[in-house]
């Protein structure tokens, strides 16, 4: 869907040309009229990034105008305001029908204030990332390390023992805040004669409230229906219908299916790719090696100077 919103640098020219009669504009009109120019929907226009910190139409409209004045081609009059410079309209008269980084390099000052980056990093920007603002960089490469992140985790999980790898899933169930934080309560079961059943967490001091998780640690095989009707088997046996199955693997569509055919069962189902995301997300088995801090002007602290 994100693919209907024009990347930054095919947006200079267009918000360039918006801004062509002279007046101060908001860069929320700016943006209103970009929707409409290209005909995006309300879904569009409201797309956040991953991250989920900002729209993604008003971050490429905000850094297709930080580039303009990086260019000395807008200058900002107010918070969220600017208007177009004599610079901008000289541009505008040489007729240009498309405008990227490539020609903005060629004006004087602009590869100076592309926040004080040296050439060669604005050429990287322009010529290898033409159509990603910043935070999409950013959270691109952030994307592609997890991934490494993850097929890494899943590799040392499949060569772990059964019994590890039990104790790795009730450690991140726990971790997700089942069972609680506070100790270690959850029962590796798999190697104790509890047919079916390779885990408990116990959602209580008590263990009145329980959650039954299966593990399978396969390394190509799929989970078929046969184990998913197995687990829901030993599930009954136990007198509850709510349980975890988690595999290295994945599941066939059939053992999906099988998972979903009796609505009072509460079966979820976690695949190596989910797994190893969660075990990320929840820092099990991992640890954060550095941290970038993103830091943006506080409008509040200058509002109340």
């Amino acid at each position: 869907m994100s693919n209907n919103i024009p990347d930054f640098q095919t947006l200079l020219l267009p918000i360039l040309e918006m801004v062509n009669d002279g007046n101060v504009h908001h860069i929320q009109n700016v943006i209103d009229k970009i929707a409409k120019k290209y005909n995006l929907t309300e879904e569009e226009v409201n797309m956040y990034l991953e991250s989920g910190s900002q729209k993604i139409l008003y971050n490429r409209v905000y850094w297709a105008k930080a580039y303009l004045k990086m260019a000395g081609l807008v200058e900002n009059v107010a918070r969220g305001q600017f208007k177009i410079t004599d610079k901008g309209m000289e541009v505008l008269q040489q007729n240009h029908t498309y405008i990227n980084v490539k020609l903005l390099k060629q004006i004087p000052g602009f590869s100076e204030n592309l926040k004080g980056k040296k050439e060669t990093a604005v050429e990287n920007i322009s010529e290898l990332e033409t159509d990603k603002t910043p935070e999409t960089i950013l959270e691109t490469t952030i994307a592609e390390l997890n991934s490494n992140l993850s097929y890494q985790l899943l590799e040392i999980l499949k060569a772990k023992l059964p019994a590890q790898f039990e104790h790795f899933v009730l450690e991140l169930l726990q971790g997700m805040g089942y069972g609680g934080v506070e100790e270690k309560n959850f029962e590796v079961t798999g190697q104790s004669g509890d047919f079916g059943i390779d885990g408990i967490i116990y959602q209580d001091k008590l263990g009145v409230e329980r959650i039954y998780v299966q593990a399978k640690r396969w390394k190509d095989v799929k989970v078929s229906s046969k184990e998913i009707r197995d687990f829901i088997g030993s599930l009954s046996l136990r007198g509850t219908n709510k349980g975890v199955f988690i595999t290295t693997s994945n599941f066939t569509d059939d053992a999906y299916k099988t998972s979903l055919l009796n609505p009072h069962n509460r079966i979820i189902l976690i695949d190596g790719i989910k797994l190893a995301s969660l075990a990320i997300e929840y820092n099990i088995g991992v640890q954060s090696r550095k941290t970038y801090n993103v830091k943006d002007i506080d409008a509040d602290f200058f509002d109340n100077l």
